[in-house]
């Protein structure tokens, strides 16, 4: 009789991390007022998942990655420097908000 994983059921995963790594998490878990353990999770389920964006937006966006040939990691370090591209050319940072505050 075979087991069927219980999909619900949070094993314990152990990770070996640099200090300023553990430093860092320990710092952007305190910020949201969260656990490491719920500030990883939450991460890796929002890359898992394309950060709960409507499935129609997240496919597209999976589509594209796929057609460069990136993996999810790489696919975000593109769209980051994307972004730089657009603050760089487009008034720097935070143009978005000050072009609303304008209006």
């Amino acid at each position: 009789m075979s087991k069927t994983p219980n999909l619900e059921a949070k094993p314990v995963v152990s990770f070996r991390l640099s200090y300023s790594v553990m430093a860092w998490l320990r710092h952007a878990a305190a910020g949201r007022n969260w656990s490491m353990n719920e500030y990883v999770a939450r991460v890796l389920d929002g890359m898992r998942d394309w950060w709960a964006l409507p499935k129609m937006i997240a496919d597209v966006l999976e589509g594209d990655r796929k057609a460069m040939g990136l993996d999810q990691y790489e696919y975000i370090g593109h769209l980051l420097a994307r972004r730089y591209n657009e603050i760089r050319d487009q008034g720097g940072p935070g143009f978005e908000k000050k072009a609303k505050e304008r209006k």
